[in-house]
């Protein structure tokens, strides 16, 4: 007898073939799906993390809250995404963002680019810069014998320092080298000095009435501000109208770069008191005519010794957005008078940061008023401006 045919009966059905090779698929997709394979020698299987779903990060259109278009994420319980990128208004152009979405919606998402490495991602803050501190003193009739007293060289020296650049009247020019050798003096006039060469002058020619002319003069921190010296000069006045010629001179920030920093025009005035009527009068002309000397500065401040307090200066200047720095205040040891101050334009000289006032350097150099005196009985008035162009900080 035949040995009977077992090749139907040992492999089975097609049906439960197909059945054990779905099983054997189905079983190796879902192992490859939730476990892990670890090491090589010991071989160990672990279930895989949970990964996120697309569903726990919500899109700014759709989030359910209303989302201000100055901010970068919704209020509410949305945590930024772990990925360091930053996200920022659209005006970072910097940053390869593409413009407005539809409907004027700001658009937030990650630049279309690669990603960044944490290192690029952030953005660096502007960099600022301390203010600028103008100055204006009257030194009430500084010459050889003030310069040769060693108490007042040290006390005009520490005032001066404390200000990136001072306006200076009543200089008399009985030797012409008297600034030089103030400036000297500041600087340290020694090698290794912390001031030497660190501040510089602008000088004006003597004018005023034979046997009492004057300078006026700027003395400024090189370190702080740079002077234009082809656009300093002093302002023509043939018919003699004021008695000593107003000093011009063009600075910039010294610390921003030449494109950002804030560029300005000082106007350096001395007022004759028994001409204070009609030489204040003649002010306004004289700021006009330094604005239209065809330089294009449009930061025009003028300062000095006025004869005449802000309640009289600011109107007599037209008012609207001209402001005084010292308001309702003294400006000498005394407490007595307002002779001395600061005026600004705050439309187009938008750098004025609205810090003004007195400085009192016989109470900071604690000086009575008798050695004050020697020094000279006027203070010093400062104003405060930004460093940068536009009023940036």
């Amino acid at each position: 007898m035949l040995a009977p045919d077992m090749s139907d009966s040992q492999g089975g059905s097609p049906i439960q073939v197909a059945a054990v090779v779905l099983l054997l698929v189905g079983g190796g997709w879902y192992f490859f799906k939730n476990y892990e394979i670890a090491g090589l020698d010991n071989v160990s299987v672990t279930p895989k993390e949970t990964s996120q779903s697309d569903g726990q990060f919500v899109n700014y259109v759709d989030a359910p809250v209303m989302i201000d278009p100055n901010r970068s994420i919704p209020d509410g319980n949305y945590a930024p995404p772990a990925n360091p990128i930053t996200l920022t208004s659209r005006s970072n152009a910097g940053l390869g963002f593409d413009g407005l979405g539809a409907e004027g919606i700001r658009d937030f998402s990650a630049p279309k680019t690669s990603l960044p490495t944490a290192a690029a991602a952030v953005i660096p803050s502007p960099r600022r810069y301390r203010s600028v501190k103008v100055a204006s003193w009257a030194l009430d009739g500084f010459g050889p014998t003030k310069l040769s007293n060693l108490a007042v060289r040290k006390h005009v020296t520490a005032v001066i320092r404390q200000f990136d650049v001072v306006a200076l009247q009543q200089i008399a020019s009985i030797e012409r080298d008297l600034v030089p050798r103030l400036v000297e003096v500041i600087n340290g006039g020694q090698v290794g000095s912390t001031f030497q060469n660190r501040y510089d002058y602008v000088l004006g020619e003597s004018s005023g009435p034979a046997g009492r002319q004057e300078q006026l003069a700027f003395i400024f921190d090189t370190n702080q501000v740079l002077v234009d010296r082809r656009q300093t000069y002093t302002v023509e006045d043939p018919t003699q109208q004021m008695t000593y010629d107003p000093l011009v001179a063009t600075f910039r920030a010294a610390k921003p770069d030449s494109q950002t920093a804030w560029t300005f025009s000082l106007v350096n005035v001395r007022v004759d008191l028994t001409r204070a009527q009609s030489e204040v009068a003649l002010l306004p002309s004289v700021l006009h005519s330094v604005r239209a000397d065809g330089r294009g500065e449009d930061d025009v401040v003028m300062l000095g010794l006025f004869q005449a307090d802000d309640a009289y200066l600011v109107p007599t200047m037209g008012g609207g957005a001209m402001r005084a720095a010292v308001q309702g205040r003294a400006t000498d040891i005394y407490g007595r008078y307002q002779t001395n101050n600061i005026l600004i334009d705050t439309v187009p000289t938008s750098e004025f940061l609205g810090r003004a006032g007195v400085y009192d350097y016989a109470r900071a150099q604690d000086i009575n008023p008798i050695e004050a005196e020697t020094v000279t009985s006027h203070l010093p008035v400062f104003a405060d401006f930004t460093a940068h162009e536009g009023g940036a900080l």
